[in-house]
């Protein structure tokens, strides 16, 4: 099991009041399945994909990533971060702006040992290749490069690592349309070069039934309801039914 969430809560503090992000979650995520959470603000997506990450802990319940509990992680979470890794929804924050794009792609290669320097820089200039980004951008600084490259080159520098678990926050909903079919068209050309795990956050049914094996559907910090993809028109629950609507437009 890559993934798995056994009824996890997260509450917050704020004002002097207890609120509620997340409410007795459980949910588990085999090798190579992609995985949809799909619902509108406040529904706890957010909040569960951080505690995915490690950047927050739960309250209370049980997360467990690549076999081992979160407690099991800690001190060794180099070797974590090299098979999970997260894609933002805006890309740009994640490269330094003083930092060339080829020290971006050979800066975790170098730091994992991925065999040689000569040998990091080849396997990360085969990416970027992949993703549809040539040798002319390896000198290039962030603000030189468009949206849609600097979502190419964060993707293709996860898989230069070997990630085996990637974490995706809404990386299409501040795009265009078109922008969006090509970021969509990247991760299922790459999921096909080199198949990996991943859970997919968006508020946009339409997107998740176009990149996902499986979709689960929050709403105020509880799942209410989880089905195939290909099954999305089957949806029950008057919530899911909701988001599918307004995904059509």
């Amino acid at each position: 099991m890559i993934l798995e969430v056994q009824g996890v809560s997260k509450l917050y503090t704020r004002k002097g009041e207890t609120v509620t992000a997340l409410q007795d979650v459980s949910l588990s995520v085999q090798e190579r399945e992609r995985i949809g959470i799909a619902g509108g603000s406040g529904s706890g997506k957010s909040t569960l994909l951080r505690l995915l990450s490690l950047q927050e802990e739960p309250t209370s319940g049980n997360l467990s990533l690549f076999g081992k509990s979160v407690s099991q992680w800690k001190g060794n979470e180099r070797e974590l971060y090299r098979s999970l890794q997260v894609m933002f929804q805006n890309s740009f924050h994640s490269i330094s702006p003083r930092m060339a794009v080829g020290e971006f792609m050979l800066e975790p290669c170098v730091n994992f040992g991925i065999g040689t320097k000569q040998e990091a820089k080849e396997r990360c200039e085969w990416w970027l290749s992949k993703v549809g980004l040539d040798t002319s951008v390896w000198k290039k600084y962030r603000h030189e490069l468009s949206g849609g490259q600097l979502q190419r080159l964060v993707l293709a520098r996860m898989m230069a690592v070997g990630a085996e678990l990637v974490l995706f926050d809404e990386p299409t909903s501040a795009l265009d349309v078109c922008n969006q079919a090509r970021v969509i068209e990247l991760i299922q050309n790459v999921y096909e070069e080199q198949p990996f795990t991943y859970v997919f956050v968006s508020h946009d049914l339409g997107v998740l039934q176009t990149l996902t094996d499986r979709i689960i559907v929050m709403k105020e910090g509880t799942i209410v309801e989880t089905l195939a993809s290909k099954d999305l028109g089957l949806a029950t629950h008057p919530y899911t039914k909701q988001l599918l609507a307004a995904s059509r437009g």
